[in-house]
């Protein structure tokens, strides 16, 4: 068999130290352990993940690429704060491309399937009338990915799990909204609706109406908004330093 007729290089299996500082620093600004606005001081960071300030400092220059930290001179580096038109433009893309799903999926749902969905929504309701915020948005989560996993399209997941990285953050600052989980479990259960009855069209429009409904709800109640109790930086538990260096 002819070789091909050029080189690669040996690819580097393991993570660099700057790379698992990043992701163990973008984790804890995904699920909000960092809050938007709050500061990230070098030195504080190195302290807690055992480091020296460099890998610090390059993983946060790729943070703010990345559009998670804003670096302002003379002021320092912060969590990037979420505006009500990120949140507008993240959900407008999710509305189209989810309800597309949604449309798809609907023939592909089987009866377990369906019986398995409907146990989801089950449990996160036990879980937010136990006060179980975050298994709630857990298990409506995995509702919407069970839908992800069964429309018909190879293309379309991959570009749901890339816009699902930039949604972490709006998920959880959406389960803060009040009554937001229990509207989001009603909507859950008409979506599922439209799958028992095999309608596509309803199904999808059953899932835009759901995410559209979240945007109003960032605007109605402006969310985004640090409040005055929320000024103090947040302590975040980050990894050990053993744990950093383990990833």
């Amino acid at each position: 068999m002819a070789e091909t007729p050029f080189k690669l290089s040996p690819m580097s299996v393991g993570l660099t130290l700057t790379e698992r500082v990043y992701l163990t620093i973008k984790e804890a600004i995904l699920d909000l352990q960092y809050k938007p606005g709050d500061p990230l001081v070098e030195d504080d960071l190195a302290r807690q993940l055992g480091t020296s300030k460099t890998p610090v400092r390059d993983a946060l220059l790729t943070l703010e690429r990345d559009g998670l930290v804003t670096k302002i001179p003379y002021k320092g580096t912060s969590v990037s704060e979420v505006s009500l038109k990120d949140a507008t433009e993240i959900f407008e893309l999710r509305a189209v491309l989810e309800g597309l799903a949604a449309r798809l999926a609907t023939p592909e749902f089987s009866r377990r399937d369906l019986d398995e969905a409907e146990h989801l929504l089950d449990e996160a309701d036990r879980a937010l009338e136990r006060g179980e915020v975050e298994t709630c948005s857990r298990l409506g989560a995995q509702f919407h990915t069970m839908i992800h996993e069964r429309a018909d399209n190879r293309r379309l997941k991959p570009i749901l799990d890339k816009l699902e990285e930039q949604l972490r953050r709006l998920r959880r600052l959406s389960d803060r909204l009040q009554g937001r989980l229990e509207k989001s479990g009603r909507e859950h259960r008409r979506i599922l609706a439209g799958l028992r009855t095999g309608d596509p069209q309803q199904a999808e429009a059953a899932m835009r109406a759901h995410l559209d409904s979240v945007v109003r709800d960032f605007a109605q109640a402006g969310p985004l908004e640090r409040k005055p109790e929320e000024a103090a930086p947040m302590r975040a538990p980050l990894p050990t330093p053993a744990e950093v260096h383990s990833l």
